[in-house]
């Protein structure tokens, strides 16, 4: 394979952070690579913030000098396999250490690597660090579109710096943080100084490059267009300004770039259900889940703003494609074009009706992933709002949804049914036929959400070359059968037993 060559000299530690931040974004499968370089030239360094970049800033990450090797798995990105092989015995013992196994199926950092020489196959990516006077010249041998990558991301980083220095975060430290699923990149920034009133606080830099479409998968159309996905900065910047023009918990935008996709927001922290295992206070969920739904009912008594496209049944269908696209696959279900079509149609009929009543503005991922829980903040204000910039109008059972029948985290059936009590009582009091129709839409968009998460998360998996998703799966499962007898979703049921009867019923581990 032809090699390229791109070249960086890092001034500090922060800096090869950053660095190792956009290799592992251009990353998309299992590689090997080797960190070169003398006692003292940083790579380990470079292998943590590498490491923290796709599993998180607060992974801890030990040298593995006298452990040898270090795995990492997280769920958003490809696990790790971290070896220093300067204590190694002999080649032959890799074999022992698990490292060859390892190449089929994680990103592989191995520092000392002529120690394997003769067993190791070769680097895809070689990577030379050297101590100057500086800090540290870093010289990175991979193919070409690597190399590209790399070089795009510099650019892009001294445009960065550029928008940094027209504000109070100018000569802030600069941390990266692991990323989503998208093309936005995130770093943490506290600055040095307190010259003003924000340079004592820290700061979250969100970095959204509007990128090209994706291949058409309907009508000519992208994914993204068909499902209304914000490609760019402007939809957050005016969905975080509504939201706090209307009393939510939106982070405040500090300093904005619309059309370069720079934009400094207010760091609400990490705290959320999610992550509830790196906390040693556990979080009240009675007083979480009360919040939540006082944030909805907040939300729900909004008059959804103009600039939110519908979320109609076009948009609900091709969604749920993706289970059909992807998850009936897995199962070994192939359904054929008139099966799909007779979906499609289902679909778009029962997201149709649900959105002709009951418009509100929908936040789509109203979960435990992207509820910051505030706790110095007050009554409503105590759930920060994220990841806001896919919001539609829609029903307001959709939402809600969202956060009972939560993809990645265990709801207990006791608190689910007091979240929707709470919430229907105080929305509907005792309007007995309100507080029906709503408990049928909450069926429907329950069953719409995880149909398409079904989808998503196999495709993580399979194509993403991140399984740690399908540990999610059997709660999926779990909650498309619960909904499955609802009278409205029977075309559904009616549809599986006739082109997927098993579907729902395959062990996956």
């Amino acid at each position: 394979m032809a090699e390229s060559r791109f070249s960086f000299d890092s001034a500090d530690e922060a800096a090869t952070a950053r660095l190792a931040a956009w290799l592992g974004a251009a990353l998309d499968k299992p590689v090997l690579i080797f960190l070169n370089g003398d006692l003292g030239a940083g790579k380990t360094a470079f292998a943590r913030g590498f490491i923290r970049a796709l599993h998180g800033q607060n992974t801890q990450v030990p040298s593995p000098t006298f452990a040898l090797v270090q795995p990492y798995e997280a769920e958003a990105a490809l696990p790790i396999l971290h070896a220093d092989l300067y204590r190694l015995g002999t080649p032959e013992e890799l074999d022992e250490l698990g490292i060859i196994d390892a190449l089929a199926d994680h990103i592989c950092l191995i520092e000392w690597a002529q120690n394997g020489s003769g067993i190791l196959p070769q680097a895809d990516i070689d990577i030379h660090l050297e101590a100057t006077q500086y800090g540290r010249a870093i010289t990175i041998s991979a193919a070409p579109h690597l190399c590209a990558q790399l070089d795009k991301a510099a650019t892009r980083d001294a445009a960065l710096e550029a928008f940094l220095a027209t504000t109070d975060w100018a000569d802030a430290q600069r941390a990266p943080l692991a990323g989503d699923a998208s093309t936005r990149r995130y770093e943490r920034l506290q600055s040095n100084t307190a010259e003003s009133t924000n340079t004592a606080k820290p700061a979250v830099l969100m970095d959204w490059q509007a990128a090209p479409d994706g291949p058409p998968v309907y009508d000519g159309k992208p994914y993204s267009q068909l499902a209304h996905l914000a490609e760019a900065m402007p939809r957050f910047a005016d969905m975080v300004t509504w939201l706090r023009a209307h009393g939510l918990a939106a982070p405040q935008l500090y300093a904005l770039d619309r059309a370069a996709g720079f934009a400094l927001l207010e760091d609400f922290g990490d705290r959320t259900l999610a992550a509830e295992a790196r906390f040693d206070k556990p979080l009240d969920q009675t007083v979480f889940y009360f919040e939540a739904i006082e944030t909805l009912l907040h939300l729900h008594a909004q008059d959804a703003p103009d600039f939110l496209p519908a979320y109609d049944g076009a948009v609900q269908a091709i969604e749920t494609s993706l289970f059909t696209d992807w998850y009936l696959p897995y199962c070994g279900v192939t359904p054929d074009a008139t099966a799909k079509a007779e979906w499609i149609a289902i679909w778009q009929k029962l997201g149709d009706d649900l959105a002709a009543t009951n418009q509100v503005a929908v936040l789509r991922d109203y979960h435990s992933v992207n509820l910051i829980w505030r706790d110095q903040a007050l009554a409503r204000h105590r759930i920060g709002l994220i990841d806001v910039q896919d919001a539609l109008k829609g029903h307001a059972a959709y939402d809600l949804a969202s956060l009972i029948y939560d993809a990645r985290i265990d709801v207990a059936e006791s608190r689910r049914d007091a979240a929707l009590a709470h919430y229907l009582t105080r929305r509907f009091g005792d309007d007995q036929k309100a507080r029906d129709d709503f408990t049928a839409a909450l069926a429907i968009c329950a069953m719409q959400r995880n149909l398409k998460i079904a989808g998503i998360f196999i495709r993580l998996a399979q194509r993403d070359g991140k399984p740690s998703y399908l540990g999610h799966m059997p709660r999926i499962i779990a909650y498309l059968k619960t909904h499955l007898d609802a009278p409205a979703l029977k075309p559904i049921a009616d549809w599986l037993v006739a082109h997927a009867p098993h579907a729902l019923e395959p062990q996956i581990d």
